[in-house]
């Protein structure tokens, strides 16, 4: 009698404990005893342990790959990750809305209100092994202690094409969903360091189905000014100046060599390592280079010419922010936009509207909020 009561409760807590804990992936929470994986219905395709903790992958019947991790004492879940594995099958996210392959990290963005979050420790644009680009962009879950991070990923296909080319798109509009991860916020913080840097306007998200009118939201918030500390950059290079490299995909900036070379004389003034070099194009036109005085690389910005009038920018050389304020005679507004500049690609992070065009003829400290 007593094995079958407590084989009884044992029941009952598994059953609850799916409905207790929201934020779930193949039916497995976070949270959860790891008896829950029984009913992913096969055995794991890997077994790893770490510390106190095991970390089990399955393949799942999409051709995705679920990775669990549970502390081996209590037997509780504490990270969950789903990856994409590039099947139309698994193409559908644990999380309602979004879908692998195709949801774009700007989709990401505007669903979530903001660009979230990331920690000091796991840097946010991560190069891959062959050659792509993975982007982390992290959220608090409403109502539980735990954290969702989004990984977008570029292929090393567009990478090249883009370095090529010398394009500058916005990332965000390129990168789409590759992989789903949510996990306790105690464990994410002894794996990937406790500071973090929040973006402008961000606030925590519900999990769809367990959140105000079961959407996955942010609360709207007041605008908030990106600041050079959210996107510090990890060092700073004193080292000899490069000579610019006008070779190959590089040669479309060769018409600007006297300026780039002159630009970069002085060495380094934003992000680290890069000199910008801004000339004009015509009244109230001017067009914008960065160059890397490392490796020689140049840069074009993605603002620039009679698109973009009276543009002026802020910058430092410990952080990768960039503000860009312009104005557009075909909607007779003042714009101002944040960008961050990492591993040689621009990401544009926000945006408002600062009034009629002749704002623009105030300086970018005068319009800020």
């Amino acid at each position: 009698m007593k094995h079958l009561f407590a084989a009884a409760l044992s029941a009952f807590l598994i059953s609850t404990a799916s409905t207790a804990f929201a934020q779930s992936m193949s039916g497995v929470s976070v949270g959860g005893d790891r008896q829950q994986l029984v009913s992913i219905g096969s055995s794991p395709v890997a077994t790893e342990a770490m510390g106190p903790h095991t970390i089990e992958k399955y393949k799942l019947s999409g051709g995705n790959e679920l990775s669990v991790t549970y502390h081996r004492g209590s037997g509780k879940i504490v990270y969950l990750e789903t990856d994409w594995g590039g099947e139309t099958a698994g193409a559908f996210s644990d999380f309602e809305g979004f879908k692998f392959g195709k949801t774009t990290l700007s989709e990401i963005r505007a669903k979530l209100g903001s660009n979230g979050m990331s920690f000091k420790d796991r840097p946010p644009v991560t190069p891959t092994p062959d050659g792509g680009l993975a982007l982390f962009n992290s959220y608090e879950v409403n109502g539980s202690g735990n954290i969702a991070t989004f990984v977008t990923s570029v292929s090393a296909v567009t990478v090249k094409s883009i370095k090529e080319k010398g394009s500058d798109p916005n990332i965000g509009d390129i990168a789409t969903l590759e992989a789903v991860i949510v996990g306790e916020k105690d464990y994410l913080e002894t794996i990937w360091g406790s500071d973090k840097l929040t973006s402008p306007n961000y606030s925590a998200i519900d999990w769809p189905g367990n959140g105000p009118g079961q959407e996955s939201k942010s609360s709207p918030t007041a605008f908030k000014k990106p600041g050079a500390t959210d996107f510090p950059v990890g060092r700073v290079y004193r080292g000899k100046t490069a000579k610019p490299d006008f070779s190959g995909s590089n040669a479309h900036f060769r018409d600007f060599r006297t300026r780039i070379r002159q630009g970069m004389a002085g060495g380094p003034g934003f992000a680290g390592e890069y000199s910008v070099i801004q000339f004009g194009c015509g009244t109230g036109c001017s067009a914008v280079i960065v160059a890397s005085n490392k490796t020689g690389q140049p840069y074009s910005f993605p603002r620039g010419g009679e698109d973009n009038m009276y543009l002026t920018l802020k910058y430092q050389l410990d952080s990768r922010l960039m503000v860009a304020q312009w104005g557009s005679y075909d909607s007779g507004k003042c714009i101002m936009e944040y960008f961050d500049f990492a591993n040689g690609i621009w990401s544009a992070i926000a945006k408002r509207e600062i009034g009629p065009l002749d704002a623009c003829y105030k300086d970018i400290e005068e319009n800020g909020p």
